[in-house]
């Protein structure tokens, strides 16, 4: 996906966030702010947005001299999350299909994205999740791929936000119980609020599955700046599962098959993620839509891979 014009502005309205988030001066914060928008003059855009926004938040950190904003924040994510697994995790366990119920959970846990959105409520999303139709879904397709994988298939689930990455371990243990060797891979330095090592421990993830970090900084999975870990793991997977809108944007374009499971929060992606699946864009305005996609590689672009 490419950096579109709407993503000039929102490079802007994060950048005051964060720096209001990392220092009270002002100065700093006025200094934050022209730096950043003198690196949107100089943009590619033909680069993916989450490519984009890594020397935004490196000019913002390199200002107000806070490398990790959202830190607290993050930590406070994972413990709500946490408090919130027993019960949820129950609902799951009793449920007819437990990985489908996961699923539909580990999507709605993506509304905590600090990057597409300043405020959410996640107890209302949770529930609204477990009603709520999908814009997009194949989850009846991802569920039946699972199930005829065998015993040992090696699955990447690419984790997007602390918090949430408490709720995916919900679908790595129903995808562990299906026989699936699961590997989780996190970024490797703080970017806005996404899972990092420390956040898939807080999770308990290491107790069911590999833990990666990809390499980068960047708030997605760009594949030419990861490591070559990652890459092998990456081509080797017989099932790669993607989350949230920053995996989506740095791998909506690549010759690869991939589930991305996501919450759509901005009109950009939605637009393009209509493009690829061949919906029509009213029904991915980018409100919260609840998305499930089978992506089977830039080939097939246009052509209603849904």
């Amino acid at each position: 996906m490419k950096t579109a014009l709407e993503c000039l502005p929102c490079y802007l309205r994060q950048t005051l966030r964060v720096a209001r988030i990392s220092t009270t001066d002002p100065k700093l914060q006025l200094e934050a702010l022209r730096r950043v928008a003198e690196l949107t003059n100089g943009m590619d855009m033909e680069r993916t947005p989450p490519e984009n926004s890594v020397s935004v938040y490196q000019a913002i950190a390199e200002i107000t001299g806070c490398a990790d904003p959202y830190l607290a924040i993050k930590r406070q994510s994972n413990e709500q999350a946490l408090a919130l697994l027993p019960d949820i995790r129950r609902e799951v366990e009793r449920s007819d299909d437990p990985l489908a119920l996961a699923l539909r959970l580990a999507i709605g846990g993506n509304i905590i994205d600090y990057g597409a959105m300043h405020s959410f409520d996640i107890d209302a999303a949770l529930k609204r999740c477990l009603s709520a139709p999908f814009a997009l879904d194949d989850s009846l397709e991802l569920i039946q791929r699972v199930r005829s994988l065998g015993k040992g298939a090696k699955v990447l689930y690419l984790a997007d936000n602390s918090g949430e990455i408490v709720y995916d371990s919900l679908v790595v243990e129903a995808l562990v119980d299906q026989g699936c060797e699961v590997t989780v891979v996190v970024k490797s330095g703080p970017i806005i609020n996404d899972a990092l090592l420390a956040d898939a421990h807080a999770s308990g993830l290491e107790e069911t599955a590999r833990i990666m970090e990809n390499g980068t900084a960047c708030p997605g999975t760009p594949l030419d700046s990861c490591t070559p870990e990652l890459l092998q793991a990456f081509n080797e997977a017989e099932l790669i599962i993607s989350k949230g809108q920053g995996n989506f944007e740095t791998l909506s374009e690549v010759e690869a098959e991939i589930y991305f499971l996501l919450t759509v929060k901005c009109s950009v992606v939605g637009a393009h993620l209509a493009d690829i699946s061949g919906k029509l864009p009213e029904d991915l305005p980018g409100s919260g839509e609840l998305v499930l996609f089978h992506y089977k590689g830039s080939s097939s672009q246009g052509e209603g891979n849904s």
